[in-house]
């Protein structure tokens, strides 16, 4: 699976909920609203699972698509792709 790091994370409406920050190549602030649970974290640092659509390494970009819809109405944004890790599952 493939994680997107967050900028910042803020609380959501409930206290179950999260809104996740991050930006786009142009810049662009989007938020999103999850179950915080839906999120993974790694030394303070917080990822978001998203869908990988198309790597572009000459570029230098990444288009995702994000789990839902952003406040922003995008579904898919492009990234680079230093903001992109493989999740890595805990080991029992």
């Amino acid at each position: 699976m493939i994680e997107l790091r967050c900028d910042k994370i803020s609380p959501g409406l409930r206290a179950s909920e999260a809104i996740a920050e991050f930006a786009d190549t142009t810049g662009k602030v989007h938020y999103i609203r999850v179950e915080r649970d839906f999120l993974s974290e790694s030394n303070g640092v917080y990822f978001l699972p998203i869908g990988m659509v198309k790597l572009e390494q000459n570029s230098n970009r990444a288009l995702i698509e994000l789990p839902h819809e952003a406040e922003t109405g995008a579904n898919r944004i492009w990234v680079i792709p230093n903001q992109l890790q493989q999740h890595r599952e805990a080991v029992a």
